[in-house]
């Protein structure tokens, strides 16, 4: 499998349904992942989850992540995520939600490497699709065993590793250390995807510099601006900084993104999806606080439109938009 380009977007719970996995692609990410999905949902032929995995023609190139902690659920939901088509199967051992590790999945797996072992064999053996794995550096700072992990993987044949430099334990608090990236990277020989802390232009090239990276997974600030994979595309190929979208680009963006997310979900159940991307679009909004007030309540296109119209118009907020 050859991807063309060295940014990823992040599989986000939630987040990274078809709607937004499109714009993240249009804006320049070179692969983007399904949000992750329950091995043993998909076993259980739980349709809400097999809804997640159901990819169109236009997304390619595209990974569905799984989690779960049953090697032979692992092989049964490999095995029908393989009916649709993705491009490769990614594998989250890294996930620090509660709910999550409490059914001993995503990070919950790195304290057992036997375990670990049998799940990625399991979808190895049956995916007709490279498998990939997401990982933390360990359950915490006391437990590193991404090297470790890393070399199972390789074993097992893994097609490559995505590290988030941190522990499952510092969440998302502490500073992630890209020195176990460089390090994983110079242990194994299957390509290593750095995550974690890249907000800008400059974080990324410096992870590429001071890790050796194969390519970059982006997350959070894809979340709060997917136009990111463009800015630092840019960056990487010019050496200057292209500008960030204007107040009407990212309103034009949100209705955008709302219009993809009720073709999606129908306009009640996408409007109110789309309440979390405005509040995070409108960041930096002179007078944003007083709009996002009123869009954390909308329920249709209309609702959107109208409050963006009376922001522009100067109707909210303490000064006229321009």
């Amino acid at each position: 499998m050859t991807i063309e380009g060295r940014l990823f977007l992040a599989p986000l719970a939630g987040i990274s349904n078809r709607p937004f996995r499109l714009l993240a692609r249009r804006y320049g990410a070179a692969l983007s992942y399904t949000e992750m999905a329950s091995a043993d949902a998909i076993f259980r032929k739980q349709e809400k989850t097999i809804r997640m995995i159901d990819i169109t023609p236009e997304e390619h190139p595209i990974g569905v992540q799984l989690f779960g902690s049953k090697p032979e659920y692992m092989e049964t939901a490999v095995k029908k995520v393989s009916e649709y088509n993705p491009d490769l199967i990614d594998l989250n051992l890294g996930c620090p939600v509660k709910k999550v590790v409490r059914k001993n999945g995503g990070a919950a797996i790195l304290k057992d490497m036997g375990l670990a072992e049998e799940l990625m064999a399991a979808a190895v053996e049956n995916s007709v699709v490279p498998v990939t794995i997401k990982i933390r550096t360990g359950w915490d700072g006391k437990s590193d065993v991404f090297v470790e992990v890393g070399k199972l993987a390789e074993k097992v044949g893994v097609a490559a590793v995505t590290l988030h430099a941190r522990s499952r334990s510092q969440n998302y608090g502490d500073p992630c250390d890209w020195s176990k990236i460089r390090l994983l990277k110079k242990e194994l020989g299957i390509p290593v995807i750095g995550n974690g802390d890249v907000n800008t232009p400059q974080d990324a090239e410096q992870m590429f510099q001071e890790t050796g990276c194969d390519a970059i997974m982006i997350g959070r600030a894809a979340m709060r601006d997917p136009s990111i994979f463009q800015r630092i595309n840019h960056y990487l190929d010019h050496g200057d900084i292209h500008a960030e979208l204007s107040v009407e680009e990212k309103i034009s963006l949100s209705l955008e993104h709302a219009s993809l997310l009720i073709d999606r979900f129908g306009e009640k159940n996408g409007a109110m999806m789309m309440r979390k991307h405005l509040a995070w679009y409108s960041k930096g909004f002179r007078g944003g606080a007083h709009l996002r007030r009123q869009l954390k309540t909308v329920c249709s296109m209309n609702d959107m439109k109208n409050l963006f119209d009376q922001y522009r118009a100067g109707n909210i907020g303490p000064e006229p938009f321009s």
